[in-house]
């Protein structure tokens, strides 16, 4: 692992596991807090019934808003008006929904909010990219993004460096 927190957002590079890069959301939800996943509505009925049910039970609420730390291209934008696409923010609060959410979307986007505050308090974007490592395509480095790199450091470091190990870019 590398934890690059040069950049005006810190990436952690990885080659772990799904149930890995849980544990390492996990540590960021302390006793006060909780992960919002985002999905796009616009493709809840592509998914098994499951899947829906998952989403649906734990949506706290819809809207448009665009929270990573670039801007939303055009693509992405639903048709015709060109709008912005409406997301889903679904709660998860154990290691199981965590790999769960992971498990619907390996790409995925959350923000960590503090029980009891408004969604727009968030406190960190967490994010997963993945970028080919070599051009084969089936060769990808993983990524970790999050917007504010003292919470995730200070919530994930110790835990980190025991089960891992990790080079620190500062």
């Amino acid at each position: 692992m590398e934890l690059n927190l040069i950049k005006s957002i810190g990436m952690l590079k990885h080659n772990v596991s799904t149930e890995e890069v849980a544990q390492i959301l996990s540590f960021l939800i302390e006793n006060d807090s909780f992960l919002l996943f985002s999905f796009y509505e616009r493709n809840l009925l592509l998914f098994e019934l499951e899947i829906q049910e998952f989403i649906n039970e734990r949506r706290l609420f819809t809207n448009s808003e665009w929270v990573l730390p670039w801007e939303e291209t055009i693509p992405h934008w639903d048709q015709p008006n060109n709008t912005p696409p409406k997301i889903i923010w679904f709660s998860v609060k154990t290691k199981d929904e965590i790999i769960k959410a992971i498990d619907i979307d390996s790409l995925f986007r959350c923000v960590v909010v503090k029980e009891g505050d408004d969604f727009y308090k968030y406190s960190n974007v967490i994010f997963q990219q993945e970028y080919y490592a070599t051009f084969d395509e089936e060769n990808f480095e993983h990524y970790i993004g999050f917007t504010n790199k003292v919470e995730f450091r200070d919530a994930t470091w110790s835990e980190l460096k025991n089960r891992f190990h990790v080079n620190v870019v500062e």
